[in-house]
Protein backbone atom coordinates (compact mmCIF):
# COMPACT_ATOMS: atom_id res chain seq x y z
CA UNK A 1 0.00 0.00 0.00
CA UNK A 2 1.45 3.39 -0.91
CA UNK A 3 1.95 6.04 1.79
CA UNK A 4 -0.68 8.71 2.23
CA UNK A 5 -0.78 12.10 3.94
CA UNK A 6 -3.27 13.55 6.38
CA UNK A 7 -3.62 16.44 8.81
CA UNK A 8 -3.74 15.75 12.54
CA UNK A 9 -7.17 16.27 14.07
CA UNK A 10 -6.46 16.35 17.80
CA UNK A 11 -6.30 19.37 20.08
CA UNK A 12 -3.24 19.80 22.25
CA UNK A 13 -5.36 19.67 25.40
CA UNK A 14 -7.23 16.49 24.39
CA UNK A 15 -7.09 13.41 26.60
CA UNK A 16 -4.51 10.78 25.66
CA UNK A 17 -7.29 8.52 24.38
CA UNK A 18 -8.39 11.13 21.81
CA UNK A 19 -4.83 11.73 20.64
CA UNK A 20 -4.31 7.97 20.32
CA UNK A 21 -7.58 7.65 18.37
CA UNK A 22 -6.46 10.34 15.93
CA UNK A 23 -3.29 8.32 15.25
CA UNK A 24 -5.29 5.13 14.51
CA UNK A 25 -4.93 3.60 11.07
CA UNK A 26 -7.48 5.05 8.61
CA UNK A 27 -7.32 1.89 6.47
CA UNK A 28 -8.15 -0.79 9.06
CA UNK A 29 -9.00 1.37 12.13
CA UNK A 30 -6.36 -0.41 14.23
CA UNK A 31 -4.80 1.44 17.14
CA UNK A 32 -1.62 -0.61 16.71
CA UNK A 33 0.25 2.26 15.06
CA UNK A 34 3.92 3.13 15.39
CA UNK A 35 4.84 6.75 14.82
CA UNK A 36 8.01 8.79 14.62
CA UNK A 37 8.08 12.54 14.99
CA UNK A 38 9.75 14.61 12.27
CA UNK A 39 10.95 17.77 13.99
CA UNK A 40 10.91 20.23 11.10
CA UNK A 41 10.47 23.77 12.43
CA UNK A 42 8.05 24.99 9.77
CA UNK A 43 6.28 21.77 8.84
CA UNK A 44 6.36 19.23 11.68
CA UNK A 45 4.91 15.81 10.96
CA UNK A 46 4.68 12.28 12.27
CA UNK A 47 5.43 9.26 10.12
CA UNK A 48 2.87 6.61 11.07
CA UNK A 49 2.89 2.91 10.25
CA UNK A 50 0.14 0.42 11.08
CA UNK A 51 1.51 -2.76 12.62
CA UNK A 52 -1.63 -4.67 11.59
CA UNK A 53 -2.13 -3.90 7.89
CA UNK A 54 1.10 -2.06 7.01
CA UNK A 55 -0.60 1.19 5.92
CA UNK A 56 1.79 4.14 6.11
CA UNK A 57 0.98 7.83 6.23
CA UNK A 58 2.49 11.17 7.06
CA UNK A 59 0.46 13.11 9.58
CA UNK A 60 0.98 16.86 9.28
CA UNK A 61 1.05 18.64 12.65
CA UNK A 62 0.86 22.14 14.04
CA UNK A 63 3.87 23.11 16.17
CA UNK A 64 1.71 22.66 19.28
CA UNK A 65 0.60 19.17 18.19
CA UNK A 66 4.24 18.25 17.52
CA UNK A 67 5.13 19.37 21.05
CA UNK A 68 2.29 17.26 22.46
CA UNK A 69 3.55 14.17 20.61
CA UNK A 70 7.13 14.91 21.66
CA UNK A 71 5.97 14.56 25.26
CA UNK A 72 4.80 11.02 24.43
CA UNK A 73 8.02 9.73 22.90
CA UNK A 74 9.13 8.51 26.33
CA UNK A 75 5.72 8.25 27.99
CA UNK A 76 3.35 6.34 25.69
CA UNK A 77 -0.17 7.59 25.13
CA UNK A 78 -2.73 5.94 27.40
CA UNK A 79 -5.55 4.92 25.03
CA UNK A 80 -7.98 4.07 27.87
CA UNK A 81 -10.97 6.44 27.79
CA UNK A 82 -11.98 7.81 31.17
CA UNK A 83 -15.30 9.42 32.19
CA UNK A 84 -15.23 13.17 31.76
CA UNK A 85 -12.17 13.24 29.50
CA UNK A 86 -14.12 12.68 26.30
CA UNK A 87 -16.13 15.90 26.53
CA UNK A 88 -15.19 18.69 24.15
CA UNK A 89 -16.65 22.14 24.45
CA UNK A 90 -17.87 23.60 21.15
CA UNK A 91 -18.69 27.20 20.84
Amino acid sequence: MSPSADTANFRVDDADSLVAASLACPACLSSAVSWQLERAIHEPSAHCSCRRCGHRRTLHLSPEQALRLALHERRPLDPTPRPGEMVRVFG
